[in-house]
């Protein structure tokens, strides 16, 4: 390298500069020369490394000092990042303690509010205090709306507690304490922090503060919680807006909706309380945790334990959906994709139907009708509890699929993969045709079965011979899962059991016929 050259590394400039006369270390002969003088002409104006060169022997040796550059993410990469970190907010609340009506305008799910507040008959243009036990009725309306929500909010936690800013909307859930409980009667807020009302907790290092309009609070039970709240630390649930982050990394965050979750205890209680029949065989505990809240830390149930090799157990399972939030033939598409990714081609053998989903109580209630779906001895694999399915039978109009041939570990991963991809999806539970609520309401043919590559569409002789009388397209089904790419190859397979049994059927009723004709 001569002297005085510059040049560029990860965009910074440097100099290298030889002295005129190199100089023996030692001055003697054969003594080592003293390396050459190296100089950075932007030695305290760069932040990062700095690389310092110098000739040994004629070589050149570069070393680097300071940090490495690590570059910041970008205005653009922060928000995909925040994106992809934003889920469905749903919340099973054993109170309600604040609904801010006003500002519940800016969620596109605010109709349901503003719905169950004329039902209860309220004035949203009104605090709640001063209107009779309206306010009450609205609470027990829309207390099991939340439970199926559909607001898309960043979850507060660790992971994005340090990513969120000004105008995002966060769920949150944490054991606070309240400053500056509020008194009767509640007025205003007055914007200044160290006197209005406020719930205080901590992620990590930072600390989120949540402010609320108190008048918007929805009984004198929610201030006396508060209360509460200011003596003892108690755990509180909800949604809201980031309104600052200020440089120290507090985060202030105004409160959309907030409440109590519900408790294992509590749920029992509520249960008792609303059924009807005996409890089913297998029924336990571990149905009625709250799988809505962080604080239970709530797993998949039933046996977890890792199958052992040689001995893997295939599962069938049944997967949930809001019915009303698809379009046909979108439960199809989106089950098929995400199974075609957790199951490996060379051991798919897999069964798939797709149904409307009708709980027929004949006189039971919809906690029976939930607890008899999941309740067996051993107990099923589900992610679904017994208030949750209770709240879902009630509110929602449901769509079924099933999968048959799946390991423990593939029903897992598919249940992860859905519940992160498709907001439609409501959770799962193993399929055992010997439960009579099972055998009742579930699909008791496949509709396709993928194998390996290869998508096969069944048919049975009955269902071939009225799509050929109505003049169907055979191939136009055909044609349609082709065109998406998704399989290798797609065919017909006939059900060679249905068919079967459907001629029999057939057979059996031209014999009566036969029979009646001939008397």
């Amino acid at each position: 390298m001569a002297d005085g050259v510059y040049f560029l590394s990860g965009g910074l400039v440097m100099h290298y500069e030889r002295e005129a006369a190199v100089e023996q270390v030692g001055g003697s002969e054969g003594a080592f020369p003293k390396p050459p003088s190296v100089r950075n002409e932007l030695s305290g104006t760069v932040a990062g490394p700095a690389i310092q060169a110098g000739a040994i022997h004629g070589d050149v040796n570069i070393t680097m000092t300071g940090q490495s550059l690590v570059a910041e993410p970008t205005d653009d990469a922060l928000a995909e990042e925040l994106r992809r970190s934003s889920q469905i907010w749903r919340a099973r609340f054993s109170s309600v303690d604040l609904v801010n009506l006003p500002r519940m305008a800016m969620l596109a799910q605010n109709n349901a509010v503003a719905a169950a507040a004329r039902k209860a008959g309220l004035d949203s243009t009104k605090p709640f205090g001063g209107q009779g036990m309206a306010p009450g009725e609205f609470v027990r309306i829309v207390r099991p709306l939340f439970e199926t929500w559909d607001a898309e909010a960043v979850t507060l936690s660790e992971s994005t507690v340090g990513k969120v800013h000004r105008g995002i909307l966060v769920s949150f859930e944490s054991v606070m304490r309240c400053n500056n409980p509020p008194e009767v009667p509640l007025r205003e807020p007055t914007g200044v922090l160290a006197k209005d009302p406020h719930l205080v907790f901590t992620i990590g290092t930072r600390r989120v503060v949540i402010t609320f309009d108190p008048r918007w609070l929805t009984t004198a039970t929610a201030t006396t919680t508060l209360h509460d709240a200011a003596e003892e630390p108690l755990a509180f649930s909800g949604i809201g807006t980031v309104v600052s982050v200020s440089n120290g990394g507090q985060i202030r965050i105004s409160a959309l909706v907030f409440g109590q979750p519900q408790t294992l205890v509590q749920a029992q209680f509520e249960y008792a309380k609303n059924s009807l029949l005996p409890d089913p065989p297998g029924l336990t505990w571990t149905d009625f945790q709250n799988e809505l809240s962080h604080s239970e830390l709530p797993q998949l149930q039933g046996n977890q334990s890792r199958e052992r090799e040689g001995a893997v157990h295939r599962k069938r399972i049944a997967l949930l959906f809001d019915e009303d939030a698809v379009l046909p033939g979108q439960i199809d598409q989106d089950v098929l994709t995400h199974v075609s990714r957790v199951v490996p081609e060379y051991r798919r053998d897999l069964g798939v139907a797709v149904a409307s989903l009708f709980f027929n109580g004949n006189g039971a209630a919809p906690a029976d009708l939930a607890a008899y779906f999941l309740a067996r001895e051993p107990a099923l694999w589900k992610s679904l509890t017994v208030p949750g399915l209770t709240t879902l039978i009630r509110s929602r109009n449901l769509a079924v699929c099933t999968v048959s041939g799946l390991s423990e570990e593939q029903t897992a991963d598919l249940h992860q993969a859905m519940h992160e991809a498709v907001n439609s999806y409501l959770g799962c539970v193993e399929v055992d045709r010997n439960l009579p609520l099972h055998k009742q309401v579930l699909p008791a043919h496949d509709d396709y079965h993928v194998v390996g590559a290869e998508l096969r569409l069944i048919y049975s002789a009955a269902r071939r011979a009225l799509d050929e009388a109505n003049g169907e397209d055979l191939e136009a089904p055909l044609d349609e899962w082709r065109q998406k790419g998704m399989f290798r190859s797609v065919e017909w397979e006939e059900d060679l059991e249905q068919s079967a049994t459907e001629e029999n059927e057939a057979s059996l009723l031209i014999e009566a016929w036969l029979n009646a004709q001939s008397e």
